[in-house]
């Protein structure tokens, strides 16, 4: 009795150890599935700046990039975009944004259904983390008041998961800038607003200026949202630098 009764206690603990495998394999798939997909999009446009690896399993939750320089900013200005590329592969892709010194690096999309891209990603595959979207109501070149756009809050901080950073003083401070890319035009904002929202409805923007808004899910109560307002500051042509800029170099002042 006492070795069968051993046997049924082996069997189920290892049955346990067998879900619980396949229970974190899921979940690192989950994510290390997304940066698979994120890399091979930065790629398109060259960019080779992507997690690493104790950031795609949610050890690393840092940013890993320090503060906002004059030269991350210049940089980030005179940064080109290759739409061709992007929209070769889907052609909802609107944008992409990027905040210097950020895990922020994506592209947007925008659809009829802004619940399609919480479930799909750039690759209109099915994805647990979806994609970066433009709200279906605003128009595509972000010249309305307001142009809301949404994001997964991954607990390993890629996609929105990163806004929860801006609910500290010291990260808003230091990272102040961030840039919608176009096919036409390159789009500066500085930040301007964040606040956790209750339930879904999204605040209407009451400045006297142009808004990007960066909407996540937080965890702070089941239904909850955080949203970063930022203004726009600057429109210019792709690649062209910013003679303002304290990190333009002085070949671009002279032009």
């Amino acid at each position: 009795m006492n070795k069968f009764l051993s046997s049924v206690v082996l069997g189920i603990a290892i049955a346990a150890i067998a879900y619980a495998g396949y229970l974190l394999g899921n979940i690192a798939y989950d994510y290390i599935q997304p940066s698979v997909s994120n890399a091979t999009v930065r790629a398109l446009v060259g960019d080779k700046n992507n997690d690493s690896f104790w950031q795609v399993i949610g050890i690393s939750k840092s940013t890993d990039d320090g503060n906002q320089t004059p030269e991350s900013i210049a940089a980030g200005q005179t940064r080109i975009i290759d739409f061709k590329t992007l929209q070769a592969n889907n052609p909802e892709i609107v944008a992409w944004i990027y905040i210097p010194n950020s895990r922020i690096n994506y592209p947007i999309a925008q659809a009829k259904d802004n619940s399609y891209y919480l479930h799909h990603d750039f690759y209109r595959r099915v994805s647990s983390s979806g994609c970066i979207f433009l709200d279906k109501d605003v128009k595509p070149d972000f010249t309305d008041h307001d142009s809301p756009v949404y994001g997964h809050h991954m607990r390993n901080k890629s996609m929105f998961g990163s806004l929860d950073y801006f609910r500290q003083a010291a990260f808003r401070d230091t990272h102040q800038i961030a840039f919608i890319y176009l096919p036409g035009k390159t789009l500066k904002y500085q930040f301007v607003q964040g606040q956790l929202i209750t339930g879904k409805d999204l605040p209407p923007s009451n400045f006297d200026f142009n808004t990007m808004t960066m909407v996540t899910c937080e965890y702070d109560h089941p239904g909850d949202h955080y949203m970063v307002r930022e203004k726009l500051l600057d429109s210019r042509a792709p690649g062209e630098s910013n003679p303002n800029d304290p990190g333009a170099s002085t070949s671009s002042k002279a032009k």
